[in-house]
């Protein structure tokens, strides 16, 4: 697609960028580190309670124990019961996406005799949360005496079958800690924010200083200062991105994948992060004023990373939310990321669909930016 000539220019463009990122190391550092600091600081250590996650109950039981239970899960708004309904409807809500799990009161509930009598189902989008909400659920039914026998995962593409036919995974493995939860939100937003004031500020600030107009009356390739700007934002990301995960792991997060989780977290970091530059130049190919680059990057990136899921599930947001949520590329950074952190494994299926959706985003945000700037300049 591009030719040596291209390629070397290129390097060079990225060369002269990280001689300047060099040179302002420590601001910059400082600059992108502060707030994600901050937010580990003071939301990591939240606990371990869950966050207002939408479920639904199907009560087999209807006694007035079972009742009381359904009330007590809602008591500290910690899971929002959006009905009691009939197991094949819970099953379709679980399936659409309209809760994030399946509450089944068994028959025998509370049981006397160590015998289970509460199930739960989830999709296995939400596998990276559910034991949050399990271990809520546990900690409320054993308040009855009742026992949660097994949480079993629910393929989205799958019928909905009965309560037996559900193959039972163990959430023995998944954590349960907010602060590993939120990391991932953390990483994305550092990814998101160092590359849009990367590559797209540096953009601005060389055609504001002539630099730009002196590359290209040289023989120096249009693509190449698209392509050494993105390349440089992308390892300005990596950076800040491994600043903030050692940040994080002192404050105690854990890569439940260990050393092999941090190769896969890089790999997403890259792939968003060469989208969002992509992006980033668009806008300063657009854009001449820095103050007005920064008012759009902000207003585009803020509501893109709250919807990614960065603080909350994003089962638990309004139905027009999770549409955003489903096209927003930082959701599929954000979802690998936590499978890395909070699973222990990269399921074959969310691979597929994480990285197809990254690696689209970034050939099209990149040639979209070096057909602008063709075309603007």
């Amino acid at each position: 697609m591009f030719g040596e000539n291209t390629l070397q220019d290129m390097f060079t463009i990225f060369k002269r960028e990280m001689i300047i990122f060099k040179a302002n190391a420590r601001s910059n550092l400082m600059r992108s580190i502060i707030f994600p600091l901050v937010i580990l600081v003071f939301f990591g250590n939240i606990g371990n309670g869950t966050f207002n996650s939408p479920v639904a109950v199907t009560n087999l039981a209807n006694n007035p124990q079972s009742i009381n239970f359904i009330n007590a899960l809602g008591k500290d708004n910690s899971l929002t019961v959006k009905g009691v309904v009939p197991e094949s409807t819970g099953l379709q809500m679980l399936q659409k996406g309209t809760v994030s799990a399946l509450i089944v009161i068994l028959p025998n509930f509370p049981s006397s005799a160590q015998q289970d009598s509460v199930y739960v189902y989830y999709s296995n989008s939400n596998l990276n949360t559910i034991g949050e909400s399990v271990s809520y659920i546990t900690s409320i039914a054993s308040e009855f005496d009742a026992h949660v026998g097994s949480s079993s995962a629910l393929g989205l593409d799958e019928p909905s079958p009965p309560s037996s036919q559900v193959a039972l995974v163990s959430t023995s493995a998944v954590s349960i800690s907010y602060l590993d939860f939120l990391v991932g939100g953390v990483l994305a937003m550092v990814a998101a924010f160092g590359t849009v004031f990367g590559g797209g500020v540096s953009l601005i600030t060389d055609r504001q200083l002539g630099n730009l107009k002196m590359f290209l009356v040289t023989p120096i390739s249009k693509a190449a200062v698209i392509l050494g700007k993105t390349l440089y934002s992308t390892t300005a990301a990596v950076i800040y991105v491994a600043v903030a995960l050692i940040i994080a792991t002192l404050m105690g997060a854990k890569i439940a994948m260990g050393i092999a989780g941090l190769a896969w977290i890089i790999a997403i970091i890259v792939l968003i992060s060469l989208g969002l530059s992509g992006v980033a130049l668009i806008l300063a190919n657009k854009i001449k004023k820095f103050e007005v680059y920064t008012i759009i990057a902000n207003a585009l990136v803020l509501p893109l990373w709250f919807l990614s899921g960065a603080f909350f599930p994003p089962s638990a947001d309004p139905a027009w939310m999770q549409l955003i949520s489903n096209i927003d590329p930082l959701t599929y950074a954000v979802n690998g990321i936590r499978y890395v952190m909070l699973d222990g494994y990269f399921p074959v299926n969310a691979i597929l669909t994480d990285f197809g959706v990254m690696i689209a985003f970034a050939v099209i945000a990149v040639i979209i930016a070096i057909k602008t700037f063709k075309k603007t300049i």
